[in-house]
């Protein structure tokens, strides 16, 4: 299965704003909302999860259908790489400029390019 980046980002956005401790319910919907599906939902959760950037693991069967699902919240690392593609235009100039280069890059490259054009906007 392919793991979108958009579906990533959305996630964590999803999980930041969420005031409960573990919002995997809210989540679900919120993303669900959105047009995803369960299986993608399910993978792009464990992704994050093997990551490092979200504390819970869902449980997934062998059809892709999430058994139980849960996120937790977002780790420190799931926050500073977030901190990074938040901002629409930024997650925009980003994906432009690593698409100018590559076919295709991790949310980590990704994000490193949000930072660079951050950087680069403050003047460090």
């Amino acid at each position: 299965m392919e793991l979108s980046h958009e579906l990533e980002r959305d996630m964590m956005l999803s999980i930041e704003k969420s005031d409960k401790y573990d919002p995997s319910s809210e989540v679900l919907d919120d993303l669900r909302s959105k047009g995803y599906e369960d299986p993608q939902i399910a993978y792009t959760a464990q992704k994050l999860y093997e990551g490092h950037l979200i504390e819970k693991k869902p449980s997934i069967d062998p059809t892709g259908v999430c058994c139980s699902f849960a996120t937790g919240n977002l780790t420190y690392e799931g926050h500073q790489i977030l901190d990074n593609i938040r901002d629409d235009s930024v997650w925009s100039k980003a994906k432009e400029k690593v698409a100018e280069v590559v076919s295709s890059a991790s949310i980590s490259i990704i994000a490193g390019a949000a930072q660079s054009y951050i950087k680069s906007k403050l003047g460090l």
